[in-house]
């Protein structure tokens, strides 16, 4: 018998067991993605939100502002240490349907404007609107938001309601990575969600050109292959995994404990990370003032006094009391603040004060203020509105806001 004849069986022997090892696999995977499909309940409430991260549920795509939450809709938001209903307005914000043609006050930013984890009437710009005359406030912040978006914000929806004030929430800890990555997405002509963009792949591109057309294909449909795979709710489990492995000791992670026990993660990595460019001179820096600039400059145009709400970190609040070196990455954004005469109201020292007598004022694993911190942030914003009452022309509406 010939060497062929010998390897023959062998080498046929080989590609049917090969094959039926892919064909076990693919079958065993199967097997699990239906499990996690049918069967949810299996899983923790904030893992199931996880393996659900469709991109067709990032909101819906806007031109301008490269993204909104979908309009009259209901979605449960969970974690590890929250679970709430978010619902939106027949434009995806969080207001009263339908909006009153005129208000005296509107508020723009991003997640914690809108209220990420708490109820709607836990928000801190709906706590505030219950000290003011009913309809008297709309809320249009925008999860995943930007410097760049809070103009947009105004230029589209805030402007046709004709506010006496414009509170712009600025959460330094994020806000300037997230010019960064709007900036980013402009100029990459992607189109389509910018949310999308930034959490699924961030191509540089999904359409061809004829500079290199090879490589722009190759990328688009990459990125196109990884949106159908985020269908998938096996790859999502098996990516949060993966994550979770890369993250287990994050670098830089302390953490608080508080009299009562309560355990807070401060990831001062990640602060400093994302906030290692806000300062001049850094192109970053530069695009967030400027879009604070030109949106300062609208609402006065239009008679709206603008008020920038400096909405700090619980790794800025803690730190300190773990004795760290108090960060303050805010400090020359306020300076330049000052120098171009924009009015902020920074909250940092109120909520140290706050922390330092057992207060916990966020998530223990989000970066999100709770319903507490929510609760302060309004508490602030309203002092300031009444000792400047008559400064926002705001006295002659609210009496009670007088002093």
């Amino acid at each position: 018998m010939t060497d062929n004849a010998v390897q023959k069986p062998i080498l046929l022997r080989a590609f049917y067991s090969a094959l039926l090892i892919v064909g076990s696999i693919f079958l065993a995977l199967v097997f699990m993605e239906g499990i996690l499909r049918f069967f949810p309940g299996l899983l923790p409430v904030e893992l199931q939100q996880l393996i659900k991260a469709d991109p067709n549920n990032y909101g819906v795509v806007h031109s301008y502002l490269g993204h909104l939450h979908k309009p009259n809709n209901a979605i449960v938001i969970s974690g590890r240490d929250f679970r709430a209903v978010h619902h939106t307005d027949g434009h995806g914000f969080r207001n009263a349907w339908p909006w009153p043609e005129r208000v005296e006050i509107v508020a723009v930013g991003d997640s914690l404007t809108f209220g990420h984890g708490v109820e709607d009437d836990q928000a801190w710009p709906a706590l505030l609107a219950k000290k003011l005359p009913q309809g008297s406030l709309i809320n249009l912040g925008l999860s995943g938001g930007g410097p760049q978006q809070y103009l947009r914000l105004y230029e589209t929806f805030g402007r046709r309601l004709h506010p006496k004030v414009l509170l712009v929430g600025f959460f330094v800890r994020n806000d300037f990575w997230d010019a960064d990555m709007f900036d980013r997405w402009l100029k990459s002509g992607a189109g389509g969600n910018y949310l999308v963009w930034r959490d699924f792949g961030r191509p540089k591109s999904v359409s061809l050109s004829l500079q290199q057309p090879i490589g722009k294909l190759i990328r688009s449909l990459q990125w196109r292959g990884q949106l159908i795979a985020r269908k998938s709710h096996l790859y999502n489990l098996l990516l949060y995994v993966r994550g979770d492995i890369k993250e287990w000791i994050p670098p830089g992670m302390k953490i608080f404990q508080a009299r009562d026990g309560t355990r807070l993660e401060l990831a001062a990595g990640d602060l400093l990370t994302k906030t290692k460019e806000a300062h001049p001179g850094h192109r970053v820096f530069q695009i967030a003032v400027e879009a604070l600039q030109r949106l300062h400059a609208l609402a006065k145009a239009d008679g709206a006094n603008v008020l920038i709400v400096l909405q700090p970190s619980k790794e800025e609040v803690y730190l300190p009391l773990l004795g760290e070196p108090a960060p303050d990455p805010g400090s020359p954004l306020r300076a330049a603040l000052g120098e171009l005469g924009i009015p902020y109201l920074d909250l940092l020292e109120d909520f140290r004060h706050r922390a330092a007598t057992g207060e916990i004022l966020f998530f223990e694993a989000d970066g999100h203020p709770n319903a507490r911190g929510y609760a302060l942030i309004a508490e602030l914003v309203l002092s300031h509105l009444k000792g400047n009452a008559k400064r926002y022309g705001l006295n002659g509406s609210y009496p009670e806001l007088s002093r």
